[in-house]
């Protein structure tokens, strides 16, 4: 089965946003950046727990970055953080195919208050850093095309 999805984003995690923001300014001439703080329900390597992060996105030519700092909760993003470090953690890609499993990736995180229009996680990482180096992130096509134009300053994300 071939793989459905489009490469959208590129996910990086760090331990101070604000600092990451002016770098990734400075350094790429990225921005503005769109900031938004996530506090939700997740599922992580099978235990559900309240997830709150500090993100910030902006347009990366025909992709958008992703920045996470982690807070509370365990999650893809504070295991790469801790076991890692700073950087790329994951690849997301925009699906209507939630079910797929690239090469029997197994998902090692998934949202659970935030649901597709079937009622699928809209969001799940799968865990293929051993075969690929780095998270794979499969994001409904609706949610992606929503953050996608709220990044570029247009449409609520709630729509």
């Amino acid at each position: 089965m071939e793989f459905d999805g489009k490469l959208y984003q590129i996910g990086v995690v760090v331990r101070d946003l604000e600092a990451s923001m002016e770098h990734y300014r400075t350094l790429f001439g990225l921005g503005p950046f769109r900031r938004l703080d996530t506090d939700y329900t997740g599922r992580y390597r099978g235990t559900e727990q309240r997830i709150a992060n500090r993100n910030a996105f902006a347009r990366w030519g025909d992709l958008y970055l992703e920045m996470v700092e982690p807070g509370s909760g365990q999650s893809s993003a504070s295991e790469w953080l801790q076991t890692r470090g700073e950087g790329i953690f994951h690849l997301g890609y925009a699906t209507t195919n939630l079910d797929q499993r690239p090469g029997g990736a197994q998902v090692c995180f998934e949202t659970i208050d935030n649901l597709n229009s079937q009622g699928q996680p809209a969001i799940i990482h799968l865990d293929t850093v051993t075969q690929l180096g780095y998270f794979v992130e499969l994001a409904d096509a609706q949610l992606a095309e929503r953050l996608a134009q709220w990044i570029d300053g247009g449409a609520d994300l709630t729509g």
